[in-house]
């Protein structure tokens, strides 16, 4: 026989629901092919029969250039392979309700996202960028601030950022940030939280702790995702990862490459054991050819 509490209990539960994930999960695919990009919309919880990723990152287009104010977008085969050839694919994962960004980043020439650029150096590529997503129907922008020979240029950074935000053509759309040794760019007077809609945090050690110093920074706990990679967090750890980012209070996991790492069957096993942690016990991922 019941209790008041336990009847009580039980009613929150029929209102609420049991076994649905609040977690939001990533997933960026590096140098995909057109079928690693419609898998993504594949792998689907049991208990909703939604996708498991609410979200997928391209990458990586490239930010190329002889002289940081004469920046110029590069699409690599893969990604003209996506966006100009299998389109279709994407527009798939958006009907799911699965948003689609690309990454930028730069390509070892003498240019990127923070170097010593022009305010209107900046605003052309913040611009250039935007252009390309609306050309495409994505659903933002991903900032990888690596591999540029220029780079640490904070006020170049602040500026791209900003024109990014400022055009009106971006309206709505998400602009994310792999977070990993970057504390210079979210301090006053011009802090990246007060542009970046969410941010991916790229150590890949499994420690929800790199997370903390971005709230402080100003970033709220729903706007950031911990990284895992199949590379260096095995299936046995990865549900305890998971744990700690839920019971944390943080938005969810974003996973890299698992296009590199993981066969369909190994992928689903490999999801099963994060949504275990964000739902319950009961739920899995299984992939829906």
């Amino acid at each position: 026989m019941f209790g008041k509490s336990a009847l009580l209990a039980v009613g929150l539960m029929a209102f609420f629901g049991v076994g649905e994930a609040s977690a939001r999960n990533v997933v960026f695919l590096n140098n995909p092919s057109p079928q690693d990009v419609k898998d993504v919309g594949k792998y689907l919880v049991s208990g909703t029969g939604q996708p498991f990723f609410s979200d997928l990152v391209l990458f990586a287009a490239n930010i190329n250039g002889s002289t940081p104010n004469t920046p110029v977008l590069y699409y690599n085969a893969e990604m003209s392979a996506i966006l100009k050839d299998n389109l279709s694919i994407v527009r798939g994962l958006q009907a799911q309700g699965i948003k689609v960004q690309i990454s930028y980043l730069g390509n070892h020439q003498n240019a990127g996202w923070s170097c010593n650029m022009s305010s209107a150096a900046a605003t052309k590529l913040a611009n250039a960028m935007v252009a390309d997503v609306v050309k495409y129907g994505l659903d933002g922008i991903s900032v990888d601030d690596e591999y540029s020979q220029c780079s640490g240029n904070a006020k170049a950074f602040y500026s791209v950022l900003k024109a990014i935000r400022a055009n009106s053509k971006f309206a709505g759309k998400t602009l994310s940030k792999a977070l990993w040794s970057d504390s210079s760019y979210f301090r006053s007077p011009s802090n990246a939280a007060d542009y970046l809609t969410e941010g991916y945090e790229m150590t890949y050690a499994g420690s929800v702790s790199y997370l903390a110093p971005y709230v402080g920074y100003g970033m709220s706990k729903n706007a950031l995702f911990l990284g895992i990679s199949p590379q260096f967090s095995p299936a046995s750890s990865v549900r305890s990862i998971a744990q700690d980012v839920e019971d944390d209070g943080y938005q969810g996991v974003m996973i890299w490459a698992p296009n590199a790492f993981l066969d369909t069957a190994s992928a689903s096993a490999y999801y099963t054991q994060i949504v275990k942690a964000q739902a319950g016990e009961a739920e899995s991922v299984e992939y829906v050819p």
